[in-house]
């Protein structure tokens, strides 16, 4: 099986093909770049520098999120166009899930988090089976202090990776190395495939809270009403 894999969901944004459960070639940016303009032509330096056939594609694979809300769009709405052109499945894979695959051999309590603004973060914590993450408990939205909270509960050893490490200051948890600490488009062609296609339909953005646009937007209007 062929698989175009997509992340655009955080500021980093990475572009995989795999074939056949090997990784023909990965690009990886985390320059700030605006995802609309960088995102297509990766995908295409990609197929050329590895030699690859787009039409042979069978699934794509995207992050679906939580993380950026116009990041999220641009993956999730390239990887449908893509869908469509080539009459392939495309696959929803959590953003969280993807970043917390970079420690699959992690002997411990593996978190990730995406910056949810406000100094929230959105949370998944996971344990590792060998062969992909096990989520512990549902993904959720955390403050600093309730993610520090938590951390400090906790008994098993502990590995932080994505956006909170900056923010939480607590004994007692690893810090992954910068090389670890984004998405990888690889992780997501991973989790796809054990996923699987069962269907054609399209993929939807997971935000798991409102946009600030929206928020700001019900408070202008809620004495309207």
């Amino acid at each position: 099986m062929n698989i175009l894999a997509i992340d655009t969901s955080s500021s980093s944004m990475s572009v995989c093909v795999m074939s056949e459960g090997v990784i023909k070639g990965e690009i990886n940016l985390n320059n700030g770049l605006v995802h609309s303009t960088t995102l297509m032509p990766c995908i295409e330096d990609l197929f050329k520098v590895i030699n690859f056939d787009k039409k042979t594609l069978d699934m794509i694979a995207v992050c679906v999120g939580p993380g950026s809300f116009t990041g999220i769009r641009i993956g999730v709405a390239t990887a449908n166009a893509m869908s469509m052109a080539f009459n392939i499945p495309v696959v929803s894979v959590s953003t969280l899930d993807a970043l917390a695959m970079n420690f699959l051999y992690f002997d411990g309590i593996i978190i990730s988090t995406v910056d949810a603004q406000r100094d929230n973060f959105y949370v998944g914590v996971y344990k590792s089976d060998g062969n992909r993450v096990v989520p512990v408990r549902e993904n959720e939205i955390m403050s600093d202090e309730e993610l520090t909270n938590y951390i400090s509960s906790l008994r098993d050893k502990v590995i932080l990776s994505g956006d909170a490490i900056e923010s939480i200051d607590v004994d007692g948890f690893i810090f992954p190395n910068s090389a670890n600490n984004f998405i990888r488009a690889s992780n997501v062609a991973v989790i796809g495939e054990i996923i699987g296609a069962k269907d054609k339909n399209f993929a939807n953005p997971v935000y798991m809270r409102k946009s600030q646009a929206e928020i700001v937007y019900e408070q202008k209007h809620k004495d309207i009403e």
